[in-house]
C-alpha cells in the first residue's frame, strides 16, 4: 500500500509539473505577428509565386498550423511553427531575389556579348 501511495503522489506531482510548465510558457503573440507580416509581405511579391512556390506554400501551411497551436494554447508548438514559417518565407524571398539576379546577370552578359560583337565588326583586321 505504501508504494502505491508513493506512485500516486509522484504521478500527481508530475502532472502538476507538466501543467505548470505549460502555463508558464507565454503565448508567442509577437512571433506570430512578425511571422504573419513576413509571410503576407513575401506572398505579395509576384516573383516569389513563380520562383519559390513550394517554400511559399510551406510558409503558409506552417503559419496555419501555428495559428491552430495558438488556439489550442500549445505555445511551444506555436512558437516553433511560427519560426519555421518565417524561415520558409524568407527562403522563398531569397530564392526569388536570386532568380531575379540571375535574369539580370544574363541580360548584362548578353549586352556585353553584343558590344563585343559590335567592336569586333568595326575593328580593322
Amino acid at each position: 500500500m505504501h508504494s502505491s501511495a508513493l506512485i500516486r503522489t509522484a504521478t500527481a506531482a508530475l502532472a502538476l509539473g507538466a501543467l505548470a510548465a505549460c502555463s508558464s510558457t507565454p503565448a508567442p503573440t509577437e512571433q506570430m505577428a512578425v511571422t504573419r507580416t513576413t509571410v503576407n509581405r513575401v506572398a505579395a511579391v509576384p516573383a516569389v509565386a513563380t520562383s519559390a512556390p513550394v517554400q511559399l506554400q510551406q510558409a503558409r501551411e506552417k503559419l496555419i498550423q501555428a495559428e491552430k497551436a495558438m488556439a489550442e494554447k500549445d505555445y511551444v508548438a506555436a512558437r516553433r511553427l511560427a519560426a519555421e514559417a518565417e524561415v520558409d518565407a524568407r527562403v522563398a524571398e531569397t530564392r526569388a531575389d536570386a532568380a531575379g539576379n540571375a535574369a539580370t546577370l544574363a541580360q548584362v552578359q548578353d549586352s556585353i556579348r553584343a558590344l563585343q560583337d559590335e567592336i569586333n565588326r568595326r575593328s580593322p583586321r
